[in-house]
Protein backbone atom coordinates (compact mmCIF):
# COMPACT_ATOMS: atom_id res chain seq x y z
CA UNK A 1 0.00 0.00 0.00
CA UNK A 2 3.00 2.18 0.74
CA UNK A 3 4.50 2.46 -2.46
CA UNK A 4 0.66 3.17 -4.21
CA UNK A 5 0.53 6.48 -1.68
CA UNK A 6 4.35 7.39 -2.13
CA UNK A 7 3.49 7.49 -6.32
CA UNK A 8 0.38 9.44 -5.46
CA UNK A 9 1.59 11.95 -3.23
CA UNK A 10 4.29 12.17 -5.66
CA UNK A 11 2.26 13.60 -8.83
CA UNK A 12 0.00 15.25 -6.27
CA UNK A 13 3.41 17.41 -5.32
CA UNK A 14 4.54 17.53 -8.77
CA UNK A 15 0.95 18.55 -10.73
CA UNK A 16 0.60 21.34 -7.97
CA UNK A 17 3.73 22.92 -8.19
CA UNK A 18 3.40 23.57 -11.31
CA UNK A 19 -0.06 24.49 -11.22
CA UNK A 20 0.79 27.26 -8.21
CA UNK A 21 3.08 29.17 -10.49
CA UNK A 22 0.15 29.03 -13.95
CA UNK A 23 -2.45 30.30 -11.54
CA UNK A 24 -0.33 32.96 -9.83
CA UNK A 25 0.47 34.09 -13.76
CA UNK A 26 -3.63 34.24 -14.42
CA UNK A 27 -4.17 35.94 -11.20
CA UNK A 28 -1.48 38.66 -12.36
CA UNK A 29 -2.67 39.24 -15.58
CA UNK A 30 -6.75 39.75 -14.04
CA UNK A 31 -6.39 40.34 -10.68
CA UNK A 32 -9.17 38.16 -10.25
CA UNK A 33 -9.82 37.15 -6.64
CA UNK A 34 -10.89 33.65 -7.84
CA UNK A 35 -7.92 33.12 -9.41
CA UNK A 36 -5.94 34.42 -6.56
CA UNK A 37 -7.63 31.77 -4.03
CA UNK A 38 -6.87 28.94 -6.66
CA UNK A 39 -3.15 29.78 -6.47
CA UNK A 40 -3.51 29.70 -2.62
CA UNK A 41 -5.33 27.03 -3.21
CA UNK A 42 -2.51 24.89 -4.87
CA UNK A 43 0.52 26.38 -2.46
CA UNK A 44 -1.56 24.80 0.09
CA UNK A 45 -1.93 21.59 -1.52
CA UNK A 46 1.90 21.41 -2.73
CA UNK A 47 2.83 21.98 0.68
CA UNK A 48 0.43 20.12 2.24
CA UNK A 49 1.42 17.17 0.20
CA UNK A 50 5.24 17.31 0.87
CA UNK A 51 4.21 16.88 4.44
CA UNK A 52 2.67 13.72 3.68
CA UNK A 53 5.80 12.76 1.67
CA UNK A 54 7.65 13.35 5.04
CA UNK A 55 5.19 11.24 6.36
CA UNK A 56 5.67 8.28 4.66
CA UNK A 57 9.56 8.30 4.94
CA UNK A 58 9.19 8.37 8.43
CA UNK A 59 6.86 6.10 9.42
CA UNK A 60 8.97 3.25 7.26
CA UNK A 61 11.87 3.55 9.48
CA UNK A 62 12.38 0.48 11.21
CA UNK A 63 12.38 -0.37 15.14
CA UNK A 64 14.65 0.53 17.47
CA UNK A 65 15.48 0.51 21.00
CA UNK A 66 12.88 3.86 21.39
CA UNK A 67 10.66 2.48 19.25
CA UNK A 68 10.33 -1.27 19.34
CA UNK A 69 7.22 -1.54 17.17
CA UNK A 70 8.82 1.28 14.31
CA UNK A 71 7.51 4.59 13.41
CA UNK A 72 4.04 3.51 11.49
CA UNK A 73 1.93 5.97 13.21
CA UNK A 74 4.43 8.86 11.95
CA UNK A 75 2.19 8.72 8.50
CA UNK A 76 -0.88 9.77 11.03
CA UNK A 77 1.29 12.87 12.62
CA UNK A 78 2.27 13.90 9.58
CA UNK A 79 -1.19 13.63 7.80
CA UNK A 80 -2.63 15.70 10.48
CA UNK A 81 -0.01 18.04 10.53
CA UNK A 82 -1.64 18.14 6.57
CA UNK A 83 -4.92 18.40 7.31
CA UNK A 84 -4.77 21.24 9.76
CA UNK A 85 -2.15 23.29 7.06
CA UNK A 86 -5.19 22.99 4.86
CA UNK A 87 -7.80 24.07 7.01
CA UNK A 88 -5.65 27.18 8.63
CA UNK A 89 -4.11 28.27 5.60
CA UNK A 90 -5.45 27.27 2.87
CA UNK A 91 -9.48 27.71 4.09
CA UNK A 92 -8.69 30.26 5.78
CA UNK A 93 -6.84 32.52 3.61
CA UNK A 94 -8.91 31.95 0.94
CA UNK A 95 -12.13 32.20 3.25
CA UNK A 96 -10.36 35.58 4.35
CA UNK A 97 -9.39 37.05 1.05
CA UNK A 98 -13.30 36.28 -0.52
CA UNK A 99 -14.75 37.99 2.75
CA UNK A 100 -12.35 40.90 2.03
CA UNK A 101 -13.34 40.79 -1.82
CA UNK A 102 -16.99 41.15 -0.98
CA UNK A 103 -16.49 43.97 1.18
CA UNK A 104 -14.28 45.44 -0.42
CA UNK A 105 -15.01 44.49 -4.29
CA UNK A 106 -12.97 46.07 -7.55
CA UNK A 107 -12.73 45.36 -10.91
CA UNK A 108 -11.56 42.30 -12.70
CA UNK A 109 -9.94 42.37 -16.14
CA UNK A 110 -9.74 38.62 -17.55
CA UNK A 111 -8.33 37.73 -21.05
CA UNK A 112 -7.49 34.40 -22.63
CA UNK A 113 -4.83 33.84 -20.66
CA UNK A 114 -7.35 33.36 -17.27
CA UNK A 115 -9.25 30.68 -19.22
CA UNK A 116 -6.06 29.24 -20.77
CA UNK A 117 -4.91 28.65 -17.05
CA UNK A 118 -7.43 27.30 -15.86
CA UNK A 119 -7.89 24.75 -18.58
CA UNK A 120 -4.61 23.75 -18.14
CA UNK A 121 -5.10 23.36 -14.09
CA UNK A 122 -7.92 21.14 -14.97
CA UNK A 123 -6.40 18.73 -17.24
CA UNK A 124 -3.31 18.70 -14.95
CA UNK A 125 -5.22 17.91 -11.30
CA UNK A 126 -7.62 15.44 -14.00
CA UNK A 127 -4.25 13.39 -14.16
CA UNK A 128 -2.76 13.60 -10.52
CA UNK A 129 -6.51 12.56 -9.29
CA UNK A 130 -6.44 9.70 -12.17
CA UNK A 131 -2.82 8.64 -10.13
CA UNK A 132 -4.69 9.25 -7.01
CA UNK A 133 -7.60 6.92 -8.14
CA UNK A 134 -5.77 4.16 -9.50
CA UNK A 135 -3.77 3.88 -6.34
CA UNK A 136 -6.97 3.71 -4.31
CA UNK A 137 -8.46 1.57 -6.53
CA UNK A 138 -4.90 -1.24 -6.23
CA UNK A 139 -4.89 -0.81 -2.33
CA UNK A 140 -8.65 -1.41 -2.06
CA UNK A 141 -8.30 -4.70 -4.39
CA UNK A 142 -5.39 -5.95 -2.04
CA UNK A 143 -7.56 -5.15 1.16
CA UNK A 144 -10.33 -7.06 -0.25
CA UNK A 145 -12.90 -4.11 -0.03
CA UNK A 146 -14.77 -2.05 -2.40
CA UNK A 147 -13.47 0.97 -3.47
CA UNK A 148 -16.31 3.17 -1.39
CA UNK A 149 -15.77 0.95 1.55
CA UNK A 150 -11.71 1.97 1.98
CA UNK A 151 -12.28 5.16 0.87
CA UNK A 152 -15.25 5.69 3.51
CA UNK A 153 -13.91 3.49 6.18
CA UNK A 154 -10.32 5.60 5.93
CA UNK A 155 -7.81 2.97 5.69
CA UNK A 156 -5.11 4.75 4.11
CA UNK A 157 -5.18 8.58 5.34
CA UNK A 158 -2.22 9.92 3.08
CA UNK A 159 -3.78 8.57 -0.03
CA UNK A 160 -7.15 9.43 0.83
CA UNK A 161 -5.81 12.86 1.30
CA UNK A 162 -4.24 13.04 -2.28
CA UNK A 163 -7.46 11.42 -3.80
CA UNK A 164 -10.10 14.59 -1.75
CA UNK A 165 -7.11 17.29 -2.02
CA UNK A 166 -7.07 16.69 -6.38
CA UNK A 167 -10.86 16.10 -6.31
CA UNK A 168 -11.02 19.58 -4.11
CA UNK A 169 -8.73 21.26 -6.65
CA UNK A 170 -10.78 20.27 -9.61
CA UNK A 171 -13.87 21.08 -8.03
CA UNK A 172 -12.18 24.44 -7.53
CA UNK A 173 -11.46 25.13 -10.84
CA UNK A 174 -14.93 24.49 -12.06
CA UNK A 175 -16.48 27.13 -9.21
CA UNK A 176 -13.96 29.61 -9.99
CA UNK A 177 -14.89 29.20 -13.89
CA UNK A 178 -18.64 29.23 -12.87
CA UNK A 179 -17.81 32.66 -10.90
CA UNK A 180 -15.64 34.19 -13.53
CA UNK A 181 -18.57 33.67 -16.66
CA UNK A 182 -21.14 35.15 -14.20
CA UNK A 183 -18.98 38.52 -13.50
CA UNK A 184 -18.27 38.59 -16.77
CA UNK A 185 -21.45 38.42 -17.95
CA UNK A 186 -23.07 40.73 -14.78
CA UNK A 187 -19.96 42.81 -14.56
CA UNK A 188 -20.46 42.16 -11.18
CA UNK A 189 -17.17 41.42 -8.99
CA UNK A 190 -19.06 40.23 -6.55
CA UNK A 191 -19.35 36.87 -8.18
CA UNK A 192 -15.24 36.71 -8.72
CA UNK A 193 -15.55 37.01 -4.73
CA UNK A 194 -17.92 34.47 -4.18
CA UNK A 195 -15.37 31.84 -6.01
CA UNK A 196 -12.94 32.06 -3.42
CA UNK A 197 -15.32 31.85 -0.53
CA UNK A 198 -16.76 28.46 -2.29
CA UNK A 199 -13.44 27.30 -2.59
CA UNK A 200 -12.20 27.66 0.52
CA UNK A 201 -15.81 25.99 2.32
CA UNK A 202 -14.13 23.09 -0.18
CA UNK A 203 -10.72 23.37 1.57
CA UNK A 204 -12.42 23.06 5.39
CA UNK A 205 -14.63 20.32 4.14
CA UNK A 206 -11.91 18.12 3.12
CA UNK A 207 -9.93 19.30 5.91
CA UNK A 208 -12.05 18.03 8.45
CA UNK A 209 -12.89 14.82 7.31
CA UNK A 210 -8.82 14.06 6.99
CA UNK A 211 -8.26 15.32 10.29
CA UNK A 212 -10.61 12.90 11.27
CA UNK A 213 -9.70 10.03 10.07
CA UNK A 214 -5.67 10.69 10.83
CA UNK A 215 -7.18 10.90 14.39
CA UNK A 216 -8.92 7.09 14.25
CA UNK A 217 -5.20 5.74 13.85
CA UNK A 218 -3.49 8.20 16.03
CA UNK A 219 -5.99 7.09 18.77
CA UNK A 220 -5.10 3.59 18.19
CA UNK A 221 -8.18 2.21 16.07
CA UNK A 222 -9.01 -1.24 16.15
CA UNK A 223 -8.48 -3.67 12.67
CA UNK A 224 -11.76 -4.50 10.81
CA UNK A 225 -14.67 -6.37 12.10
CA UNK A 226 -14.33 -9.32 9.39
CA UNK A 227 -10.45 -9.73 9.78
CA UNK A 228 -10.81 -9.50 13.70
CA UNK A 229 -13.47 -12.28 13.45
CA UNK A 230 -10.37 -14.69 11.09
CA UNK A 231 -8.27 -14.28 13.81
CA UNK A 232 -10.35 -15.75 16.73
CA UNK A 233 -11.44 -18.57 14.57
CA UNK A 234 -8.05 -19.64 14.48
CA UNK A 235 -8.06 -19.10 18.23
CA UNK A 236 -11.16 -20.74 18.70
CA UNK A 237 -10.51 -23.79 16.35
CA UNK A 238 -7.50 -24.67 17.40
CA UNK A 239 -7.13 -28.45 18.81
CA UNK A 240 -5.32 -27.85 22.01
CA UNK A 241 -6.57 -24.12 23.33
CA UNK A 242 -9.54 -24.40 26.32
CA UNK A 243 -10.12 -20.95 26.02
CA UNK A 244 -8.97 -17.34 24.97
CA UNK A 245 -9.51 -13.98 26.46
CA UNK A 246 -8.24 -10.40 26.23
CA UNK A 247 -7.99 -10.60 22.54
CA UNK A 248 -7.15 -7.40 20.82
CA UNK A 249 -6.53 -6.43 17.58
CA UNK A 250 -5.01 -3.10 16.82
CA UNK A 251 -3.58 -1.32 14.02
CA UNK A 252 -0.17 -0.06 13.80
CA UNK A 253 0.21 1.77 10.36
CA UNK A 254 -2.27 1.41 7.21
CA UNK A 255 -0.95 -2.04 6.49
CA UNK A 256 0.30 -3.34 9.67
CA UNK A 257 -1.27 -4.58 13.31
CA UNK A 258 -0.60 -5.82 16.36
CA UNK A 259 -2.40 -8.95 17.95
CA UNK A 260 -2.62 -9.64 21.40
CA UNK A 261 -4.49 -12.71 23.53
CA UNK A 262 -4.31 -14.26 26.47
CA UNK A 263 -4.65 -18.09 26.14
CA UNK A 264 -5.26 -21.37 27.82
CA UNK A 265 -4.29 -24.98 26.55
CA UNK A 266 -5.64 -27.89 27.69
CA UNK A 267 -3.32 -29.66 29.23
CA UNK A 268 -4.65 -33.57 28.71
CA UNK A 269 -4.29 -32.76 24.82
CA UNK A 270 -0.84 -31.58 25.18
CA UNK A 271 -0.02 -34.93 27.13
CA UNK A 272 -2.15 -36.68 24.66
CA UNK A 273 -0.27 -35.00 21.47
CA UNK A 274 2.94 -35.74 23.10
CA UNK A 275 2.34 -39.27 24.72
CA UNK A 276 3.68 -42.74 23.41
CA UNK A 277 3.17 -45.73 23.96
CA UNK A 278 7.49 -46.43 24.94
CA UNK A 279 6.19 -42.60 27.37
CA UNK A 280 3.59 -45.36 29.22
CA UNK A 281 5.87 -48.23 29.68
CA UNK A 282 8.55 -45.60 30.87
CA UNK A 283 6.23 -44.50 33.54
CA UNK A 284 5.23 -47.90 34.81
CA UNK A 285 8.54 -48.77 34.98
CA UNK A 286 9.69 -45.45 37.07
CA UNK A 287 6.76 -45.87 39.32
CA UNK A 288 8.56 -48.04 42.12
CA UNK A 289 11.76 -46.00 41.78
CA UNK A 290 11.19 -42.63 43.51
CA UNK A 291 14.20 -41.27 41.28
CA UNK A 292 13.97 -42.96 38.28
CA UNK A 293 10.08 -41.25 38.89
CA UNK A 294 11.59 -37.55 39.22
CA UNK A 295 13.72 -38.22 36.35
CA UNK A 296 10.76 -39.08 34.07
CA UNK A 297 8.22 -36.52 35.18
CA UNK A 298 11.47 -33.48 34.72
CA UNK A 299 11.96 -35.19 30.72
CA UNK A 300 8.16 -34.87 30.04
CA UNK A 301 7.43 -31.65 31.16
CA UNK A 302 10.35 -30.00 29.61
CA UNK A 303 8.83 -31.87 26.39
CA UNK A 304 5.66 -30.52 27.63
CA UNK A 305 7.09 -27.17 27.72
CA UNK A 306 8.66 -27.13 23.92
CA UNK A 307 5.40 -28.50 23.02
CA UNK A 308 3.53 -25.42 24.42
CA UNK A 309 6.04 -23.26 22.48
CA UNK A 310 5.47 -24.89 19.38
CA UNK A 311 1.72 -24.92 19.64
CA UNK A 312 2.08 -21.03 20.03
CA UNK A 313 4.24 -20.82 16.86
CA UNK A 314 1.41 -22.38 15.34
CA UNK A 315 -1.00 -20.56 15.80
CA UNK A 316 0.92 -17.46 15.11
CA UNK A 317 1.55 -19.07 11.70
CA UNK A 318 -2.07 -19.96 11.35
CA UNK A 319 -3.38 -16.15 12.03
CA UNK A 320 -0.86 -14.81 9.27
CA UNK A 321 -2.42 -17.16 7.12
CA UNK A 322 -5.72 -15.06 7.75
CA UNK A 323 -4.09 -11.48 8.15
CA UNK A 324 -0.68 -11.61 6.55
CA UNK A 325 -0.52 -8.13 7.99
CA UNK A 326 -0.41 -9.20 11.91
CA UNK A 327 3.48 -8.13 12.46
CA UNK A 328 2.71 -8.14 15.88
CA UNK A 329 1.14 -11.28 17.48
CA UNK A 330 1.91 -11.32 21.69
CA UNK A 331 -0.13 -14.76 22.89
CA UNK A 332 0.33 -14.93 26.71
CA UNK A 333 -0.32 -18.87 27.68
CA UNK A 334 -2.50 -19.01 31.30
CA UNK A 335 -3.37 -21.82 33.13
Amino acid sequence: MAGSSKSSVIAGVTANAIITVVKFIGFLASGSAALLSEAIHSVADTGNQSLLLVGIAQSQRPPDESHPYGYARDRFFWGLTSALGIFFLGAGITLYHGIVGLIDPHPVEYSWITWAVLAFSFVVEGWAMLVAVRGVSKDAKAAGVSFKRYIKEGRDPTIAAVLMEDGAAILGVVLASICIILTQLTGDATWDSLASLLVGLVLAGVALVLIMQNRQFLTIRAVDDDVQDKIQEVLQTHGTLESSGGFRAVMLGVDSFHVSAGIDFDGRKLAERIMTPADLAAARAAAGDEEKLKAWVGEFSERITQQVAHEINEIEAKIREVAPQAVRIQLEAKG
